[in-house]
């Protein structure tokens, strides 16, 4: 908990160092846009179990996200993973536990304080046969402007699962703005 909280004191560190830059009368952005996003990833789970001996782990992913663009420089929106693998896990007590497919959904704000980059924080729940998680995510992506509003980004995202495991996963992100 303590890496998580040290981890959030940096993020608000940049987004307010970012903010207090930024020029007078320097506008742009996405307002009234809504954004869809496909990513392709692989999930890092650190206390993953492999033929009985804890083991850091990578599980394929995918994640679909919908954003909407209430500011030029902030979204409110709901982001989806599902890692299309079965595991085995040890949870911060010494559980040793199986997670059959997860699937999380992550109501999030997303803060674009530049052009490329975007700032993710959002509280949700992670789902699988065997229970469900509560989990806190932070992520930044960087993010190219392509023809016709569709972007092409790369994502890191660090989820905290309460009382059980850390996942952290890379991405790349196909996104289209209508």
């Amino acid at each position: 908990m303590k890496k998580f909280g040290c981890l959030l004191i940096v993020l608000i560190g940049i987004i307010n160092a970012t903010i207090a830059q930024e020029k007078a009368g320097e506008e742009g952005g996405n307002k009234g846009s809504h954004q869809l996003s496909f990513m392709l990833s692989h999930s890092m789970i650190g206390e993953g179990i492999v033929n009985g001996s804890k083991k850091s782990i990578s599980a394929p992913s995918v994640g679909l996200d919908y954003n909407y663009w209430f500011h030029n420089k902030w979204a409110f929106g709901v982001h989806t993973d599902l890692i299309t693998e079965s595991f085995k896990i040890e949870d911060n007590g010494g559980v040793i536990m199986d997670r059959s497919t997860p699937f999380a959904v992550v109501p999030a704000i997303s803060f674009k304080p530049k052009n490329h980059s975007v700032f993710v924080v959002g509280l949700g729940k992670e789902f699988a046969k065997e229970g469900n998680f509560t989990l806190t995510r932070i992520g930044y992506e960087y993010a190219f402007e392509l023809p016709k509003k569709f972007e092409l980004s790369f994502g890191v995202t660090y989820d905290k699962k309460w009382d059980a495991y850390d996942i952290w996963t890379v991405g790349i992100i196909v996104s289209k703005l209508f």
